[in-house]
Formats: C-alpha cells, structure tokens, sequence
C-alpha cells in the first residue's frame, strides 16, 4: 500500500508541473496566436495601402499623358500657325543648288522626335532620285520604329508615324503627287 500511496504521492507532485507547462504552452500558443492577428491585420493594411498607391499612381500617369497630349495638340497648332518667311528664300532650291548642302536652323534644344525626324529626313530625301522618292510608308514605318510607335493592326504606319513622314517630305514631292495643299500666298 506505501507502493501505491507513493507512486500517488510522486504522480500528484509532478502534475502541478504538467499542468503549468501546458498553461505555459497555452499561453505562448496565444501569444503567438494573437501575433499572427495582429501582423495578418497589419499586411492587410499594407496591401490595401498599396493598392491606394498604385490607384494613386495610374490616375497621376493618365493626367499627366492627358496633359502632355493637350500641350503637344496645343504645340502642333502653334507651329502650323509659325510664319515662314525666313525660309522662303530657300523654297524651290534643293540641297545641291546652296553651297552650304543644306540648312542651318539654331534650335533651343532638340528633342529626341527631333533628332529622329532630322536623321530620317536626311536618310530618305538628301540626294534622293528624284524620279523615284522613297515611299511614304517607307518612312513612316522607319521613324515608328526608331520612336518605338506600334504600327496599326492593319499594318500600315502608326497615324504619328505618318504624320511625322508628310512633315518632312519635301515640297516638290507633294507638288508631284498632288497632295501639296494650297495656302495663301503669305504662307508660301
């Protein structure tokens, strides 16, 4: 019977710490229980800032095109509205008649259009054949892929790219082909 009121004895004494290591165990379970709560309500936070953010940061791009566009719609018509008498003595003339080869224009800066406009003109038109010009889609397709423009799904030249291409086609080809446009004679 001491056998038995001793091992009664030794199982009473060593379930206290049984039991304070289980509420021990439990405690920290909810400790970190709690902790992942807290960090998950944290991340969630987190991510709905982020998505403000990126909200944040679209509608910031799309206004900034948006105004870029306008400035650059409000930048065209400026220029077709720029006198161009300073260069009418040039008109008529080709690059061989001046001495110089060619025009000299001082620019404030140059833009990288610019620059890819200038490197086309002189790629496609200085000494061209004048029986055979390069074709317009020619050089709409080159100066859309040197600006990085995408062509239209029909596979004709970006509209840009066709533009930029009238723009440096020299007057002579326009008057050949008929798409030269008549302006009054102050314009010429």
């Amino acid at each position: 019977m001491n056998e038995l009121n001793a091992g009664t004895v030794a199982g009473m004494e060593s379930a206290p710490l049984m039991l304070s290591t289980d509420a021990a165990r439990g405690e920290g379970l909810q400790r970190a229980e709690a902790e992942v709560r807290r960090l998950t309500r944290c991340l969630e936070m987190k991510d709905r800032q982020l998505c403000e953010l990126r909200k944040a940061l679209a509608h910031s791009a799309t206004v900034h095109y948006s105004f870029e566009d306008q400035l650059q719609r409000e930048l065209d018509s400026l220029r077709v509205m720029m006198p161009v008498s300073g260069f009418q003595d040039h008109w008529g003339k080709t690059a061989s008649d001046r001495p110089e080869e060619g025009i000299v224009v001082k620019l404030p800066y140059v833009t990288s259009t610019l620059s890819v406009l200038f490197d086309a003109m002189c790629t496609f038109w200085a000494g061209c054949d004048r029986e055979h010009p390069p074709k317009s889609a020619t050089v709409a397709h080159a100066i859309d892929e040197r600006l990085g423009l995408s062509s239209q799904q029909n596979g004709e030249a970006s509209r840009s790219g066709q533009a930029y291409a009238s723009a440096i086609r020299p007057d002579w080809v326009k008057e050949a082909d008929n798409r030269h446009h008549c302006r009054p004679a102050g314009m010429r």
